[in-house]
């Protein structure tokens, strides 16, 4: 099996030598590519370098540093690098912290995996939620011990569909069973309030200096979402997609007399 990672908190993240671990137990070293930011890319979503050159490290045959974003990674890994032998499957993350509800439109790891996936490669974003940034062990030792297992039974489900479906996986902090009981197939969901706000400080009469951070409480309108059943201790697997027509609202457009 042919594998492409990438992130968007970029290629010295923790979470990506995590998510390399997890190959590994898939396939082999030589079938593993890594392509990814230079530097963190967080919150980027689907943004691409349009129009702009940007520079691309090999590091070595299966290793490259992307000074773009992730959508950049994916776009360069099938158009140039992997584009006469693609790979069967493409693993973005794993992300610092969760991607949940909203978080699917802004994130830079599932904006990879969407790319991915609607090229045509089976793609899943995988994410890490946490309680600080202070913790004493490694975060990602859950994620490292089933996500080989649980990618690839995703895979070997989907990966004749060729639907541009990707699938956003979401550790919790901690599990509230073992796996595979901790397994929780959640739509995604959608929180009472937006996740961020913005913080002003003002520097002179015409100047502001400004900085957006999420929120730190929230709740969702689902106990049965993604939102809900991750920080409850459960990996949350969605299918998404960028198909984002609502289409009762689509067919009363049609109704309106312009």
């Amino acid at each position: 099996m042919r594998i492409l990672i990438t992130n968007d908190d970029g290629i010295d993240a923790d979470g990506i030598k995590s998510l390399k671990k997890i190959a590994l137990g898939m396939s082999t070293e030589d079938n593993i590519f890594v392509v990814a930011p230079s530097t963190n890319q967080s919150a980027k979503g689907r943004s691409i370098s349009y129009k702009k050159d940007f520079p691309i490290v090999k590091k070595n045959d299966n290793e490259y540093s992307v000074d773009g974003t992730p959508t950049d990674c994916i776009i360069f890994a099938l158009d140039f690098l992997l584009k006469k032998k693609r790979p069967d499957i493409v693993l973005s993350g794993i992300n610092w912290g969760y991607n949940l509800a909203e978080d699917v439109f802004y994130s830079g790891t599932i904006a990879a995996a969407i790319e991915g996936s609607d090229r045509g490669i089976l793609s899943i974003a995988l994410s890490q939620a946490y309680e600080n940034r202070k913790l004493e062990m490694n975060p990602y030792i859950f994620a490292e011990s089933c996500g080989a297992r649980l990618c690839l039974s995703i895979y070997k489900k989907f990966s004749l569909a060729h639907n541009k479906v990707a699938f956003n996986v979401n550790f919790p902090r901690e599990p509230k069973l073992q796996y595979p009981h901790c397994i929780k197939i959640a739509p995604i969901g959608r929180r009472y309030n937006s996740n961020f706000s913005i913080d002003l400080h003002r520097k002179s009469q015409n100047l502001y200096m400004a900085k957006i951070d999420s929120i730190p409480q929230n709740t969702s309108s689902n106990p049965e979402d993604d939102y809900t059943n991750c920080l409850d201790g459960y990996i949350t697997v969605s299918p998404i997609s960028i198909h984002v027509s609502k289409e009762r609202n689509f067919k009363e457009l049609k109704k309106v007399h312009f």
